[in-house]
């Protein structure tokens, strides 16, 4: 059996496939998985390291562009489509799965000329375009928010969740988000855990912010256990400004081994991109949740708000990102341990830590 996992450029596109892909291993031992992603796209770092070959195509988004660049870009797509066609033909896969992002879009449109089984996968709960116009030809939607659903077609849409690498998943072991019990400022039997990142795009707005929020932390600092990773151009500013304000922390330019990140904390500040999101949900971890503003139609805004109305987390948006705002929603649920437990109990109710293997179940049912 062989299959194509299309899609990528960022990490929220690219490791939700990897994880489908590892389910597809597990489920078909001897079946041959082929990425296929954008020319300078995150995919080229990555897939590689997982052991699957990679193709790339020369392809740039569409929608933000205009005049003369929205009509190379539209070239661009209409190329990498005729070349997705020829290989795809030589190739013969079973079925083609795309990830997400424009990328994604000539190789699931190229096999669905050809006859060949397709499905997408739809990580947040606001679509982009790129989906929701392959929504409308494909034979399977694997959405992850309930909110998705009204822009596909019901009979062919499934609410499956957001596949979560395996190494994450398995990584849980005792301790995971394991709260301890507060008494005012007094700390329990262990110091209170909070991770923060900012992901791969706009972190220096939280980078700033948890800084200043510092300030108003100082009486319970020393109960605190901080776990920061800044991204590597905001290392050397953060460092130095945890050294002037002698503020121990574990500081990270990347985490490698998110599993373990989680594991031992109680509470996450970070943005709400999809991946994030569906870890934090899989592993039952309370978080405050900054969307970034500049990302396509502001769905992470949307993702935030669907925990945030459901009481399974606070989102600060960033035009109201201040070290105040943020100091008081860390007091805020340092301090009141009923309210924390509460949230990591909602929170626990959007996770789908079987995502992938709902969805390769259901896939190769679609291509028999």
């Amino acid at each position: 059996m062989k299959l194509v996992m299309a899609g990528g450029g960022t990490g929220g596109h690219l490791f939700p496939a990897l994880a489908l892909a590892e389910e597809f291993k597990k489920k078909v031992p001897d079946v041959e998985i082929i990425f296929m992603g954008g020319r300078g796209g995150l995919e080229e770092k990555v897939v590689p390291k997982y052991g699957y070959p990679l193709v790339v195509f020369d392809v740039e988004g569409i929608k933000r562009r205009t005049g003369l660049k929205r009509i190379k870009a539209i070239g661009k797509a209409a190329r990498s489509t005729v070349r997705a066609l020829r290989l795809l033909r030589s190739m013969r896969p079973d079925g083609v799965i795309g990830s997400g992002s424009y990328s994604s879009a000539p190789v699931v449109m190229a096999a669905r000329l050809l006859g060949i089984k397709t499905a997408i996968l739809e990580q947040n709960a606001l679509p982009g375009l790129t989906n929701r116009l392959l929504g409308k030809v494909v034979d399977r939607i694997y959405i992850a928010f309930d909110q998705a659903k009204e822009f596909f077609p019901p009979q062919r849409t499934v609410l499956a969740g957001n596949p979560i690498r395996r190494e994450i998943i398995e990584g849980t072991g005792s301790g995971t988000g394991a709260v301890a019990v507060h008494n005012g400022h007094k700390a329990g039997s262990r110091k209170f855990s909070v991770l923060v990142f900012g992901g791969s795009q706009g972190a220096t707005a939280i980078n700033a912010a948890f800084l200043d929020a510092t300030e108003y932390l100082t009486d319970i600092w020393p109960v605190l256990r901080v776990v920061h990773q800044t991204g590597e151009d905001g290392y050397q500013m953060v460092n130095e400004s945890y050294k002037r304000k002698n503020l121990k922390v574990e500081l990270h330019r990347f985490i490698d081994d998110m599993a373990t990140a989680y594991r031992s904390s109680d509470l996450v500040v970070c943005r709400a991109g999809a991946t994030s999101i569906a870890e934090i949900t899989a592993l039952g971890i309370a978080p405050i949740l900054i969307p970034y503003p500049f990302a396509a139609d502001d769905h992470q805004t949307v993702n935030a708000r669907c925990l945030a109305e459901a009481g399974a987390a606070v989102m600060i948006k960033q035009d109201r990102l201040t070290g105040s705002s943020l100091a008081g929603a860390i007091r805020r649920l340092y301090e009141n341990p009923v309210e924390l437990k509460s949230m990591r109990e909602s929170v626990k109710g959007f996770g789908r830590p079987q995502a992938g293997e709902v969805i390769a179940a259901n896939f190769l049912q679609v291509i028999g």
